[in-house]
């Protein structure tokens, strides 16, 4: 099963892998209110690229592996994540997350070097970091979907208060 996602530019880049285009992973780490942002480029130099909502964002370069979810019709997919040689401003803002109940969502937008305005997947994924194991050389995590098989259902509460015409 394809994915329909991905934009017409990275199918090509895909199939035909041509020289003069390159494909940047790019991770947003992102805590809600709590912290600002950290934009991260798997290159060896920084970008200036545009998000899906049209902003500008400075990518740093660091060295991450990331795993992709598999597609398959399996309920449970997750993202594994390294980060080597972790830069201060990335393990300050892992320790800082633990401080808070607020979930920490990683967004995986895949860019080609030639062109930096526009994402190449529409809309990006995005997921949930849990499970982080950090040493002085690298930070591993898990990165999965919103938990939908462990959240109540019906979601809202249907009660006499609320919904007055229930008998």
């Amino acid at each position: 099963m394809p994915n329909v996602t991905y934009q017409d530019a990275i199918r090509e880049a895909f199939a035909l892998a041509p020289a003069d285009q390159v494909i940047l992973d790019t991770l947003e780490i992102r805590q809600g209110n709590v912290q600002e942002p950290i934009y991260l480029v798997r290159s060896s130099r920084e970008i200036y690229a545009r998000t899906e909502d049209a902003q500008f964002h400075l990518f740093i370069p660091v060295g991450f592996q990331i795993t992709l979810p598999a597609e398959n019709t399996e309920g449970f997919r997750s993202l594994n994540i390294t980060i080597d040689n972790v830069g201060k401003s990335v393990l300050n803002f892992i320790n800082t997350s633990k401080s808070y109940r607020v979930p920490v969502e990683v967004v995986y937008r895949p860019y080609l070097n030639t062109d930096l305005s526009t994402p190449q997947m529409n809309p990006p994924l995005v997921f949930y970091l849990k499970d982080i194991q950090v040493t002085p050389q690298q930070i591993v995590g898990k990165a999965t979907f919103m938990e939908l098989v462990n959240r109540r259902f019906p979601s809202e509460l249907y009660s006499r208060l609320r919904f007055p015409f229930l008998q």
